[in-house]
């Protein structure tokens, strides 16, 4: 007669999760973080429509949670959210393998424990893992709906309960109402479910499963609150999917990212994988379990085998740079395996300090990529961008990763520097944003209505994908006419942008002079335009504090340099002033220098002004 664990696991339960907890809440960032978090943060707040796919879950679930009363700021309080998910997600982890385990390999009740246990705390600790608990992002409520639909897996293999069967189809469906990328699971799961279902005829088997498959697809009605809040044009309205079918569909399937899959990046992106696997994964403990799970049930085997295989294989012909999390199906599967690795081994004594010390070693090696906890680049960036400008000044950027996803947050929901008028420059190729700058922005916009009456329907042709391509220069023109058009009939506002907008937008950037101010560049209309004050300079102490610790990853690099650019930029925009101006561009080029010592522009540019201090009488 099979034995299930005792209560008293729950006791080891609630401690691993505490463990997890901890680690979480003390390696989180406390504040923005890069690229969606900004974005994804206003959606929840204002209960809005976030980029594509839409994300309805974690968008629900992000507006109730902050309804809980919390001394805590939106963003931090979204952050904790995520420290609370990865902990649940590592203890559903530790009962998901309190039943797995003596499937395999018996009732061993301590090797049962210790495999379970340290199985739970090295996917705790496993880098892309931790990673998604740290920040504001979709990833960790991904995570915790697999092992959730992992553990009813198992519970319906051991119990054959009809009832198991419909939570981990109901899990199953969540999994796509909160990321697509849940398509991974389908192969697996499905094998799964066919094998596991009686062996009658196939008309019997597909009854069986037709229930749980009604489940799964009802999910699919959580995404009727894109149209639904889309039409209560709510201050993050992406997509404004409420405007017909297609725009819905549109949104809904990603249409956009299709130029980024199977763009022949495959081996790029496994050099990923590769990269990524020993620190997520005990490698040797995962190919003994696997070799033990294919020899004692061959059921669990196959399933775990197409988690991997399904996911690696598909993940690995979307290139874009952001692609570690979606890699998380197979790192799940993988340490799943590596618990059952651990169990096995766990007989030969000498061998068990070494795996009890496994944890602990990814603790150490993978702490250091995730310990965010003093990570405030983002909020100082912006700061460097946004408080030298004039009141009033328009802003032209496409830095959605490092500035404009946090400042749609900073400036919608905190109210910061609500004068400034900021546009995104790449979404103004995207139909919707039009009415959300609308929205935003009012009369500044509402001055381009011939412009934009000009170019929507050039880009309603294109965003359909039946624009033939001789006609790409056309729609250009437009868009180029549509940004002068933002500049210009708003002549009282000083305009700006960031360097790259000028360097992939050359017609655009040839309509103007320019000069440099700060992390933007000025963009004069005439000879006769009033002179911009000097720019300020900001003052960087937390920003090199930041920058002095996060050097490593690549956003935290490019940002860096961003930064650096743009104290040389402000020196430039001092140096040819009087004695104090040339003192602050002094100052300027040293904080560059702080962020960036190899600048040779900074370096180069304080010796001079250095050199004129002595040499003056």
């Amino acid at each position: 007669m099979k034995q299930w664990p005792c209560d008293r696991s729950w006791v080891e339960t609630e401690g691993i999760a505490l463990v997890a907890l901890l680690l979480y809440r003390w390696t989180a960032a406390p504040d923005l973080y890069y690229t969606d978090c900004g974005e994804l943060a206003g959606v929840c707040v204002t209960l809005g429509v976030a980029h594509p796919t839409g994300y309805p879950l974690l968008s629900m679930l992000g507006h109730a949670w902050l309804h809980v009363p919390l001394p805590l700021s939106p963003i931090e309080q979204l952050n904790l959210l995520m420290v609370l998910l990865g902990g649940i997600g590592v203890a559903i982890a530790h009962r998901l393998l309190l039943r797995l385990l003596p499937q395999i390999l018996g009732l061993d009740e301590q090797a049962r424990r210790a495999g379970a246990a340290l199985g739970a705390l090295l996917l705790m600790t496993a880098r892309t893992v931790w990673a998604q608990a740290l920040s504001f992002e979709v990833h960790v409520l991904q995570q915790v709906l697999i092992v959730g639909m992992l553990y009813w897996l198992v519970r319906w293999e051991q119990e054959r309960s009809r009832r198991h069967a419909l939570y981990a189809a109901l899990l199953l469906g969540l999994c796509f109402t909160n990321h697509l990328s849940a398509i991974v699971l389908v192969p697996g799961v499905l094998v799964f479910a066919v094998m596991l279902s009686s062996s009658g005829q196939g008309w019997q088997r597909l009854r069986q499963l037709t229930l749980p498959a009604i489940v799964c697809l009802a999910c699919a009605v959580l995404y009727a609150y894109l149209p639904l809040r889309s039409m209560a044009e709510p201050l993050f309205n992406w997509g404004e999917v409420h405007r017909g079918i297609d725009k819905f569909l549109y949104h809904v399937l990603g249409k956009q990212y299709a130029v980024w899959m199977f763009s022949g990046q495959w081996r790029r992106q496994l050099n990923v994988f590769w990269s990524l696997l020993l620190p997520n994964v005990v490698v040797p403990c995962a190919l003994w379990g696997g070799l033990v799970i294919w020899k004692r049930h061959r059921l669990y085997a196959v399933l775990l085998v197409l988690l991997v295989v399904v996911c690696v294989g598909y993940v690995v012909h979307y290139s874009i740079h952001d692609i570690e999390p979606y890699f998380l199906t197979a790192f799940i599967a993988l340490n799943l395996a590596v618990a059952v690795g651990i169990a096995a081994l766990w007989r030969y004594r000498h061998l068990r300090v070494v795996l009890v010390l496994l944890p602990i070693v990814y603790t150490a090696w993978n702490w250091k990529p995730n310990d965010l906890h003093v990570h405030r680049l983002i909020r100082e960036y912006v700061r460097l961008v946004v408080e030298p400008l004039p009141k009033g000044s328009i802003l032209l950027s496409q830095q959605w990763d490092y500035f404009c996803s946090a400042f749609w947050y900073l400036q919608q929901v905190e109210g910061y520097r609500r004068d400034i008028v900021l546009v995104e420059k790449e979404l103004l190729r995207r139909t919707w944003y039009i009415g959300q700058l609308r929205r935003w922005y009012g009369e500044p916009i509402e001055r381009c209505s011939s412009e934009i009456a000009a170019y929507m329907p050039l880009l309603e042709e294109f965003e359909s994908g039946k624009m033939p391509q001789e006609r790409y220069g056309t729609i250009q023109q437009a868009f180029v006419a549509l940004l002068e058009a933002i500049v210009r009939r708003n002549p009282e506002r000083p305009a700006f942008a960031t360097p790259e907008v000028l360097e992939t937008e050359p017609d655009f950037a040839a309509l103007f002079a320019t000069e440099p101010y700060g992390a933007t560049v000025a963009l004069r209309q005439a000879a006769t335009d009033s002179p911009l004050p000097p720019p300020a300079v900001v003052d960087a102490t937390a920003l090199i504090q930041s920058a002095a610790v996060y050097r490593s990853e690549r956003l935290d690099r490019g940002l860096v340099a961003l930064a650096a650019q743009a104290y040389v930029r402000t020196g430039d925009a001092l140096a040819s002033g009087d004695e104090r101006s040339r003192q602050q561009a002094a100052k300027s080029y040293r904080i560059a220098l702080q962020l960036d010592p190899r600048n040779l522009r900074a370096r180069q540019q304080l010796e001079v002004i250095e050199q004129r201090a002595v040499s003056a009488p």
